[in-house]
């Protein structure tokens, strides 16, 4: 007999096209092995990490079973809807059967913070990557930290550029200016894929949480893409400041999209 909530849930129909990439493996030899539970939270590990463009998300316990909502009241997604207890079975299952990793992260300053989840790729197996057991757990932190490259030399454009940048508010000139980024049209990507982004991409790398609007400017203006490989070369550089500088090579991304 169905539930009050079944009874009610009326489902509006799919948008389109908007896809997240599952490998073929899940349907062609999974399915049949998978438990309805484990299959949710495969797939919501799917979601966050390859429907995003990563190989990898820390994900909460909470964003697990209840999903994601903004601060602004936005749902991002409703999460697996599992009850806790079998949450963490299905977790333990999937790691038995080696279809996720996973990377507990504990700092001294926050505690025990989400895990990191992903896929247990071959491509990672070949390289030697893959912990045994589909288990890693990275004493002190949990996260790795790219070195700064040795011998990096800044050219006075960029070292000037930054500068520049401190004369902005969020992106946005002193004295009502409109900045380039705001001059480049809209991506016209749903309202919440630009919050997951801003929220659960930059904001994760460049902190400060007085900046999530400038963010989000950001995530509705400049492709998905162009956001990660920016963060990454901030990583890579090893900036003292590393939002300045990502604001600044966004800034700089934006105006060469104005050149004719």
């Amino acid at each position: 007999m169905k539930s009050s909530a079944q009874d009610l849930f009326h489902f509006q129909g799919f948008r389109s096209p908007r896809y997240t990439q599952v490998p073929d493996e899940v349907f062609d030899e999974l399915m049949p092995h998978l438990s309805g539970a484990e299959l949710k939270v495969l797939l919501y590990i799917i979601r966050r990490t390859f429907g995003f463009k990563k190989e990898s998300d820390n994900i909460s316990l909470q964003q697990l079973l209840h999903g994601i909502t903004t601060g602004e009241g936005t749902v991002l997604d409703r999460g697996t809807g599992l009850s806790k207890k079998t949450l963490l079975e299905t977790i333990k299952s999937l790691m038995e059967k080696n279809l996720i990793l996973t990377e507990r992260r504990r700092s001294k300053e926050k505690g025990d913070e989400p895990t990191t989840y992903r896929l247990n790729m071959i491509d990672d197996q070949r390289e030697g990557t893959t912990p045994p057991r589909g288990v890693k757990s990275t004493p002190g932190g949990g996260v790795k930290s790219t070195p700064r490259p040795r011998g990096k030399n800044y050219t006075t454009q960029e070292t000037e550029g930054q500068q520049t940048v401190t004369n902005t508010v969020n992106g946005v000139v002193k004295g009502g200016e409109k900045s380039v980024l705001q001059q480049l049209p809209d991506l016209g990507d749903p309202p919440e894929k630009t919050a997951y982004i801003a929220q659960y991409v930059i904001l994760p790398t460049l902190g400060d949480e007085q900046s999530v609007k400038f963010y989000e400017l950001v995530a509705a203006k400049i492709p998905e893409q162009v956001i990660r490989e920016t963060l990454s070369e901030v990583r890579a550089d090893g900036a003292r400041n590393p939002a300045r500088l990502f604001t600044y090579k966004i800034q700089r991304y934006a105006l060469a999209q104005q050149k004719p």
